[in-house]
Formats: C-alpha cells, sequence, structure tokens
C-alpha cells in the first residue's frame, strides 16, 4: 500500500511484511527536514499564524521618503490645492519681502524643479530646469523694514514636489522666511500664489487655474524614496494586516498626506550575512504596482547606496504580470540594470493568481535566486572588491508595493485596479 501526504517529499521503501509479500511504504520527508539534512539551520521565520503583526520582528518604513531640511523646520506635505494635477503645473508666487536686519542677505531655494527668484526685479536665482530637489543660493543687499518686490517663479515637472524660501544674513542663520517677513499685496501677511495646469506659467492652457494666499513656502511632497514614486507607506490595517494565516500589504487609491495612493513598507528588525531566505508569496496585479522583497545593508559599512549594496529576490511591475526578475545593485552598476550580468527574469504567468515560493541563496562565493527551484538569477563573486561585491555584510529585508515611480509608473497607473494586495504565507531564513 502507498500513504501520501500533500507537500512532503516522499522516500519509497520495499519490505518483507511475511513470507512471501512484499508491501511497498512510502516514507515521507518535509522540505524543512530535507533543508536540515542538507546542512541549513533554520534561524529565524514568521509563518504569520497570530493575529498581530510582531513587532519585536518587523518595524516599517513610513512616509514618502522625503528628505528634510533642519533650517527650514518643518515642512508640510500639501502642496498642490486639492484637485490640481501632481505633475506639469507651475506657480507664480508675488507679494513684498521686509527684512529685519539691514545686511547683505544670502537668498535661499529648494526647488523640485524649476524656479527663479526676483527682489525689486533684480534676477537672484534662475534655475528653470527639471531637477531633484536642489538648494540654490543669491545675495542681494537689504535695508531693515523696507518693503522689497518679491516674485518666485516654479514648475513641477513630475515625482515629488519640494519648495522652500528660507534667508540668512550676519545677524541671522539660515532659516525659512518667516510669514511676518512677507506681505501679500493686500497688506496680508504672506504672498499670493497664482496656480496653473501647465509648465509654462500660462493662464489661456488647461482649465484649472487657482489663486491662493500662502503664509511660508515650505513644502516637501517626498522624492519616492529616490524612485519618484506616488504612495505614502503607513501602518494603517487598511494598508498591512495579518489575515487568515497570512502577511497582506495592499495598497489603495486615497488622498492622504499630499499624496494620492496608500501601502505599506515593513522590513525586518534582524539582520544576516549569508543564508537561505525562503518566501512564499502571491504578488499584486495591476499596472502602475512595483511590488519587491528584497535586501539592504544594515551598517552601510561601505557608504550609502548603491555602495553598500542591494539585493532583490523579486521585483514585479504591474504592467509586465509575471515577468519576476531578480537582481543586485552595487557601486560598479546601479540604478537601470536592464541586459546586465547583474540582472535576470523569469516569467511566471500566475505569479499574481497563485503562490510560489521564491529563495535567496547567498553566501561568500556566489548570489543565487530561484522561483519554484528554477533559477531567476546568480551573480559570482569576481573577486574585484566591495564596488562589485559589498555582499559580505550584514543585510535585513524588506516586502513593499510601490505605485508609480521610474519603473512601476513607466506606463502609467491603471485606476481601476485598486485595492491590490501582496499576500505573503512565510518569510523563513536559514544558515549553514
Amino acid at each position: 500500500m502507498k500513504c501520501n501526504l500533500k507537500g512532503l517529499k516522499s522516500i519509497r521503501l520495499t519490505q518483507w511484511i511475511v513470507p512471501g509479500l512484499f508491501v511497498t511504504i512510502v516514507a515521507t520527508q518535509s522540505p524543512l527536514d530535507s533543508l536540515i539534512k542538507s546542512g541549513w539551520d533554520l534561524v529565524w521565520h514568521d509563518e504569520f499564524n497570530t493575529s498581530e503583526i510582531n513587532y519585536n520582528d518587523w518595524e516599517h518604513d513610513m512616509g514618502t521618503g522625503a528628505p528634510t531640511y533642519q533650517a527650514y523646520g518643518e515642512s508640510s506635505a500639501e502642496f498642490a490645492p486639492p484637485g490640481f494635477p501632481n505633475d506639469q503645473y507651475s506657480i507664480r508666487w508675488e507679494g513684498y519681502i521686509i527684512p529685519e536686519f539691514s545686511s547683505e542677505y544670502t537668498m535661499y531655494t529648494i526647488a523640485d524643479d524649476g524656479v527663479r527668484l526676483w527682489i525689486n526685479d533684480q534676477l537672484i536665482i534662475d534655475k528653470w530646469i527639471p531637477q531633484a530637489p536642489t538648494e540654490w543660493s543669491g545675495k542681494i543687499n537689504l535695508t531693515a523694514e523696507e518693503k522689497y518686490s518679491l516674485k518666485i517663479e516654479y514648475f513641477e515637472d513630475s515625482g515629488g514636489e519640494t519648495f522652500i524660501l528660507g534667508w540668512s544674513c550676519d545677524q541671522l542663520e539660515k532659516q525659512l522666511v518667516p510669514s511676518n517677513r512677507l506681505m501679500t499685496p493686500k497688506g496680508e501677511s504672506g504672498l499670493i500664489g497664482y496656480y496653473f495646469a501647465n509648465k509654462s506659467l500660462d493662464k489661456t492652457i488647461g482649465s484649472l487655474y487657482e489663486v491662493r494666499t500662502d503664509s511660508v513656502l515650505n513644502w516637501v511632497t517626498g522624492s519616492g524614496w529616490g524612485n519618484n514614486e506616488h504612495q505614502y507607506y503607513t501602518n494603517n490595517p487598511k494598508n498591512i494586516r495579518i489575515e487568515n494565516g497570512k502577511l497582506i500589504i495592499e495598497a489603495h487609491q486615497e488622498r492622504y498626506e499630499g499624496l494620492n495612493y496608500t501601502s505599506s513598507r515593513i522590513k525586518t528588525k534582524n539582520s544576516w550575512k549569508y543564508g537561505r531566505f525562503e518566501i512564499k508569496a502571491k504578488l499584486p496585479h495591476g499596472r502602475g504596482t512595483w511590488a519587491a522583497i528584497w535586501g539592504l545593508s544594515t551598517d552601510w559599512e561601505y557608504g550609502g547606496w548603491p555602495e553598500s549594496g542591494e539585493i532583490d529576490i523579486v521585483e514585479h511591475v504591474g504592467f509586465s504580470e509575471g515577468d519576476i526578475v531578480a537582481s543586485v545593485h552595487n557601486k560598479n552598476l546601479a540604478g537601470n540594470l536592464y541586459q546586465s550580468k547583474q540582472q535576470a527574469s523569469l516569467e511566471v504567468p500566475d505569479a499574481c493568481s497563485q503562490f510560489h515560493i521564491y529563495v535567496l541563496e547567498w553566501d561568500a562565493d556566489v548570489i543565487r535566486v530561484t522561483v519554484d527551484e528554477k533559477l531567476i538569477f546568480d551573480y559570482p563573486n569576481i573577486k574585484q572588491g566591495w564596488q562589485t561585491w559589498p555582499f559580505d555584510k550584514r543585510f535585513h529585508m524588506l516586502m513593499n508595493i510601490a505605485i508609480g515611480g521610474n519603473w512601476g509608473g513607466m506606463q502609467g497607473i491603471d485606476e481601476s485596479i485598486f485595492p491590490t494586495k501582496m499576500e505573503v504565507e512565510y518569510f523563513r531564513v536559514y544558515q549553514k
């Protein structure tokens, strides 16, 4: 007779039961038993079989990944008026600036993207270009309590929005220009902002146009964790929870802290150098999603990203459903890895409808990624220094769904897909 148990590997044995009678027995061996016999020890795992996330093992990355500028105080994440486009718009602010001291002032702007600034019709800053959040400055002599005309023009191209207006002089450290030093043409504190639904400050192009008073100019809506993504990461149960024995990471279309989407990004509190990392997961569907299961350096001993490396076990963008991408980033090559030796992919057509087992095996000589025991990618250590192999330090693991971004948003965002989720049945770490 035969006896099989689902999910267990079988070993066929033939034994004498009574003289003249052979009985074939199938003994069973679990995948865990097989790994242990191969020299792997299970050193950490989460089977997601509790009612709540175990925050002894996990923590969140929250918000937008936006930079902070301490000299200017806390920035607002609400920038353009509600209903305005996220990208491709422009603003003109007009009014007066009233210095407190007689001195040579340095005027500062931090802008993402273009910026021009005039005081009494003198052009102080002129950087009318798409750019990452960048601080620019210019100098001008001002007299205390005099009223100077001020005009600022700004355009937003794409991605995160940043605009800050600051100043400094011999009597003032670098700081935000406060509302009581700005005056609208009507004598109110702040500046009048004219918002145009195009990049050319043209009221005749497009139907959206709005005028409002801005008391201070201090906004940072984020750089999308460096990828121009459109989500705000939260720890809200709507975005991340345990449900029916699975970790759920779910993205929603909703206005939150200045962005139009929410999602979640969770990471292990533990870190490991080398091991076998096994994740059973079902990936999110939908054009505009960018899901990842991946690793980052914990101690950043070789420097910031990408010097200290990144290991991508799974990257999946919704406009190319079922294309599972694995890769590594390092100082030698980072960012777009297409057709390089640091990236490969495998088609898994039902990756968004069925669970699959994704595995990273990482030691001193090679990084190897498989799905259901099929090889996606391997990257050998070619012994040419940390620039190509920063993978001899501790890494922690992350899981997230981004929305849009440089890769995930290449073909736009399908608004009909929400909510969309990634489900994780377990996450296991083995070491030899």
